[in-house]
């Protein structure tokens, strides 16, 4: 089953595991109002490193100094 983003009019992002003929709405686990379902964001990878992702272009960690998110989190 494929792993499907949700967004709730009250902010709230989440993933959920859905068969792929399943519904495109719903409950929002923060609120329980009807979410739809919307396209992921995906982080582009690079072809050299350990991991293959690299994170220190664009990263989204707000005050990171390091060149590697592995040392952050």
């Amino acid at each position: 089953m494929p792993i499907y983003e949700f967004l709730c009019e009250c902010g709230n992002r989440f993933e959920k595991l859905c068969k792929i003929d399943e519904n495109s709405v719903s409950p929002c686990p923060k609120c329980g109002e009807e979410s739809r379902r919307v396209m992921s964001t995906f982080q582009r990878g690079r072809s050299s490193g350990s991991s293959g992702m690299d994170y220190s272009a664009g990263s989204s960690c707000s005050g990171c100094t390091s060149s590697s998110c592995a040392t952050c989190h």
